[in-house]
């Protein structure tokens, strides 16, 4: 990566959570329409959500509305949410055997993510 090649500058958000938030919400309009992508984040926010709840319980809102309306074609959109997180973060994203949305999205707040900010803010000096 060059120098000042930063992978999260084209990110809005101030947080991991607000990344996750984005990304999601950007793979829905991708693939579902801006209508529907719509209509699912209203739908996830009115049933599931109640004000002032931080955005690590909206990522896990966001999953169970799409999996309540999508069943199990909902993994399908959820492997393309990791996908293209992970690439805005310059990883490499793998299946894991027993992982599911949350548990890819736990491990990279947990880790990975303050990693790769480390390495890209040590790249930058």
């Amino acid at each position: 990566m060059a120098p000042g090649d930063n992978p999260l500058n084209s990110f809005s958000g101030e947080s991991f959570d607000d990344l996750i938030l984005e990304t999601m919400e950007n793979v829905l309009k991708q693939i579902l329409g801006e209508a529907t992508a719509k209509i699912i984040i209203t739908y996830a926010n009115k049933t599931y959500s109640s004000k002032g709840e931080e955005n690590p319980i909206k990522a896990q809102i966001y999953a169970n509305a799409l999996r309540e309306i999508l069943g199990s074609s909902s993994v399908t959109l959820e492997n393309l949410i990791l996908k293209s997180l992970h690439s805005k973060l310059n990883l490499k994203f793998e299946e894991k055997a027993g992982y599911d949305f949350l548990d890819y999205i736990n491990e990279l707040r947990e880790g990975k993510f303050e990693k790769r900010i480390s390495e890209i803010n040590s790249t930058e000096k």
